[in-house]
């Protein structure tokens, strides 16, 4: 009972930690990220990738090729239905080759040391929340985050971190119960688009997180009841992890809900603001001190809350919702306003509108 407890694979262990405090001191260095971290990768896969693939189950890995794919197709779609933006990233051949070079390699290298260190010690929850924690270590960007005056913390909590720690519990998980192929897969198709694809559906930092996030437990609940069903599984006491992280992100998302965070979100209720946005689209606005002509603002007047764009400025806030042909005959104070227009997420706003609906037509 008592060697179950010794962790097993100490030197890989070791150098999984020695690796992971060289990148986050080395994150931002570009001579570590496009020569040392993948020459580093390059040789750890030449001595280990082979030594595993007699266990590798590859029904497993066309359903894993499958879902991913769908994935993919279903991210794209989305596009037509939230609108493409042009990729910020170079699509040159130097360049794509560099990004499969400094992507890639790490991506399967990290993926097949987390497979035999999980492996080694499956029956050893703390060493394998530990593996868990140390990889996810080494995937934030700590600088990024603490540094940074062009993110928030919320929009990096979000975006990044909850998102990062969701999938790395689903990669220990899918670690425990299949190869390491099936990670690699899922990880490499999330890299796709960005990659090669010289548009990209629109995206900000609430739809990545929470869209990443979903994933998660799609995939997660995919594998549990359709694919491992019909062998012993190792449920990592029962995906217990899950759950905190589960109830994190609901806290966090009701308190953003409750206008807690300097952004809060708002139903929209007419199409004013075409085609900006539109009936039924939420927007979601953020408290600000500084407000200018042509910024599409967030105020209350006479218990109803409109969002239009600033036309003029004297001794009030004069509005003009775009759509409409002429201004807004009010006199909005400083005070009135509640924040100013910072994206807006189609669609999802109908379910507040039908019920307000209902409500109206009860009364």
């Amino acid at each position: 009972m008592f060697k179950k407890k010794i962790l097993k694979r100490k030197k890989l262990f070791f150098l999984l930690i020695l690796y992971t405090l060289s990148h986050i001191f080395l994150y931002n260095n570009n001579f570590y990220i496009y020569f040392l971290n993948p020459i580093f990768w390059l040789c750890f896969l030449i001595i280990f990738y082979h030594q595993d693939l007699k266990l590798l189950n590859r029904k497993e890995v066309n359903i894993t090729l499958t879902i991913s794919i769908i994935f993919l197709i279903l991210y794209l779609v989305s596009g037509f239905i939230v609108g493409f933006n042009k990729n910020p990233y170079d699509h040159t051949v130097v360049y794509t080759f560099k990004s499969l070079w400094k992507i890639i390699l790490p991506i399967c290298g990290i993926e097949i040391m987390r497979y035999k260190l999980i492996k080694s010690n499956k029956n050893n929850f703390v060493i394998m929340t530990l593996i868990t924690i140390i990889i996810i270590m080494n995937e934030i960007n700590f600088n990024a985050l603490f540094l940074s005056h062009n993110i928030t913390f919320l929009h990096y909590l979000i975006s990044i971190v909850i998102p990062i720690i969701a999938q790395n519990i689903l990669f220990t998980y899918l670690s425990l119960n299949s190869h390491y192929n099936v990670s690699i897969i899922i990880r490499i198709f999330n890299e796709l688009p960005e990659l090669f694809l010289p548009i990209i559906p629109y995206s900000n930092w609430f739809i990545e997180g929470s869209f990443a996030i979903i994933k998660v437990i799609i995939i997660y609940y995919l594998f549990k009841y359709f694919i491992f069903n019909k062998k012993n599984i190792y449920h990592f006491k029962n995906f217990t992890m899950l759950y905190p992280l589960t109830i994190i992100t609901s806290i966090l998302l009701v308190l953003f809900m409750l206008g807690v965070f300097n952004y809060q979100p708002i139903a929209i209720l007419s199409n004013s603001m075409n085609p900006i946005f539109r009936k039924g689209d939420v927007v979601i606005y953020k408290r600000e001190e500084n407000i200018f002509p042509g910024d599409i603002i967030v105020f209350k007047y006479e218990n109803q809350i409109i969002v239009h764009r600033i036309v003029s400025i004297n001794e009030y806030y004069i509005t003009k919702g775009d759509a409409n042909n002429t201004i807004d005959y009010i006199k909005i104070k400083k005070e009135d306003i509640k924040g100013v227009y910072q994206f807006h997420i189609k669609y999802l706003g109908y379910p507040s509108i039908w019920l307000n609906e209902l409500f109206n037509k009860e009364n």
